[in-house]
């Protein structure tokens, strides 16, 4: 049992690195999301959501005002769930459209946003940096 108990407390001082590779790889897909977007002349509403996805994506990537950018990416994912993807979302049974929702890519951003949320950018971030 003391095995199991010193593996788990190794795994868990390693915890940062899935942190981290959660952080980048969500913060880069909604920089290089709103990026794309920013630059292109569409609507008010597309130009804010483009900048709060590219301003939001640079701090989520150097670990900067986490909980806030989670909290305003969180929203759009929210937004984007409720207004396009739930319609995509066909099935025959209520377990069906369950997993049909699990699968969609948002929801999948929204649950990494939430953790990072309430788990914070981890030890290699710039919130880290001014707060310690």
């Amino acid at each position: 049992m003391s095995c199991l108990r010193i593996f788990l407390s190794e795994l868990h001082s390693w915890e940062w690195l899935g942190i981290l590779l959660a952080r980048l790889s969500v913060g880069l897909l909604f920089f290089l999301s709103g990026r794309s977007k920013l630059f292109i002349p569409p609507e008010f509403n597309a130009v804010f959501v483009s900048a709060v996805e590219f301003v939001c994506g640079v701090l989520l990537v150097l670990g900067a005002l986490t909980p806030l950018a989670c909290a305003l990416l969180a929203c759009v994912m929210i937004t984007a769930i409720t207004t396009t993807a739930i319609r995509n979302v066909k099935a025959s049974s209520p377990l069906n459209w369950l997993s049909e929702f699990l699968y969609l890519p948002e929801v999948l951003y929204l649950v990494i946003l939430i953790w990072l949320f309430f788990s914070g950018p981890g030890w290699l971030s710039v919130d880290r940096l001014i707060l310690f």
